[in-house]
This record gives C-alpha cells, sequence and structure tokens, in this order.
C-alpha cells in the first residue's frame, strides 16, 4: 500500500561504502492501489516498518534487510493480538576477474497462529503456521566476451515449529531444493540462452512429483 521510502546518501568508511534505506506504511496490507489512490481500511494488518543497510567494499557487497509489520488479528481462543509478521534476509556477493559468487539467508515468520501443516501438503508462504527460512548460493562464469555459464541451488525449509519429543511423524519440517544451470552464447546479432531447472519437493510438499524445467531460446537483432 502507500508508504514512504527513504534511501540516504551512500558514506565512505574506511574505505568501504555505507548506504541505509528506510521505509514506512501507515497500512501495511496486500492491497495493490494506484499512484496517489487510498486503499480501503481494513482491521487485519497494521503499520509497517523497514531497513536494510547496504556495504561495498573493493568487489564486495553485502546488504542486510528486515521488515516487520503489524497484525491486529486477534486469537480467537485468547482475544490477544497474534504475533507480528517479521520478513529478513542478509546476501552477499563477490567478483574475482571472470568469476561472481553470492550467498544469501532468507527467514520469514509470517505470525500466523495455525495448526501443524502436513508435510505432504502444499504450505503458502505468510499464510501457514511455522517459519519459512531459505539459502542461496550461486556463482557465475565469463566464459569469453561471447559465453557465460551460471549456476544457482536453494534450498527453501518449512519449520513446524514443533520440536517435542512426542510430534508426530506427519509435522516434520520439509525442504524445497531447486538447482538450475544456465547457458548464454552470442555471435553478433544471434544469441543463444537455456537453462535446466531442477525442483524437489515443491511448496515444501514432501508428496508433490519433483519438476525439471529446460528451456531454449533463440534471438536475432537487426
Amino acid at each position: 500500500n502507500n508508504g514512504v521510502m527513504y534511501t540516504a546518501p551512500a558514506m565512505e568508511f574506511m574505505g568501504a561504502g555505507i548506504q541505509a534505506h528506510l521505509g514506512y506504511v501507515l497500512q501495511a496490507d496486500d492491497a495493490t492501489v494506484g499512484d496517489g489512490a487510498q486503499g480501503a481500511y481494513q482491521e487485519t494488518w497494521g503499520k509497517g516498518y523497514e531497513a536494510g543497510v547496504t556495504i561495498t567494499y573493493d568487489a564486495l557487497k553485502v546488504g542486510v534487510y528486515g521488515s516487520e509489520r503489524e497484525n491486529n488479528t486477534p486469537n480467537a481462543s485468547t482475544g490477544q493480538q497474534i504475533t507480528d509478521e517479521f520478513n529478513g534476509v542478509w546476501y552477499a556477493t563477490y567478483s574475482f576477474g571472470p568469476v561472481s559468487i553470492g550467498y544469501s539467508e532468507s527467514y520469514l515468520d509470517g505470525g500466523v497462529t495455525a495448526g501443524l501443516e502436513n508435510p505432504t501438503a502444499s504450505k503458502a508462504e505468510r499464510t501457514a503456521g511455522g517459519l519459512f527460512t531459505g539459502e542461496q548460493m550461486s556463482i557465475a562464469f565469463n566464459v569469453n566476451d561471447n559465453m557465460s555459464i551460471s549456476y544457482t541451488t536453494s534450498d527453501e525449509t518449512y519449520d513446524t515449529q514443533d520440536d517435542a519429543k512426542t510430534a508426530a511423524t506427519t509435522d516434520d519440517d520439509v525442504t524445497e531444493t531447486i538447482d538450475a544451470l544456465q547457458v548464454a552464447y552470442s555471435m553478433g546479432g544471434m544469441s543463444i540462452k537455456a537453462y535446466n531447472m531442477e525442483v524437489t519437493n515443491p511448496n515444501q510438499d514432501d508428496n508433490a512429483a519433483d519438476a525439471s524445467i529446460t528451456e531454449i531460446a533463440l534471438g536475432f537483432a537487426f
């Protein structure tokens, strides 16, 4: 929804560039409104806050970001407010010669009070109970001026938050894994791009069939 965003001017400290990012939203719901339009009032979500810092030093870049929004939905049994939603991520990238590498971790607590999700069912982020954590790694290599290759792997885990010894086996944590390989080649006005992606446990569903996607694109510039 409509909000105020501010990115501070970059500052230099001991050879590193530091830049801060801040944001505030009076009503942080999921409604999409046009520029200057007013979103309809609703009671579920309250204010939203976000902050981030980006640090660059030579070929290294590191970023940290977090956001929180008030959840005003009362718990049916206690009448108290359900936990606020929190999202957080940090990442680092580094380039040396023709090679670039990246790593990131993410965390999502939707603030939802719900029963434990069955591992053989799809999980909807921000509406399912439990926590979502992610870990991503990537590497890219520019073979020459015409050809580049990159590889990415990602693990997205749904954590039921049920650590009791008596927890049912149907409430185990589930990890969705994605492995992707990309290749691009250009020669004059012609370009060829291809990728292959392998997905296991899509949508954190332990019973879902694995998926494999391969696409090839050919382009000409006249």
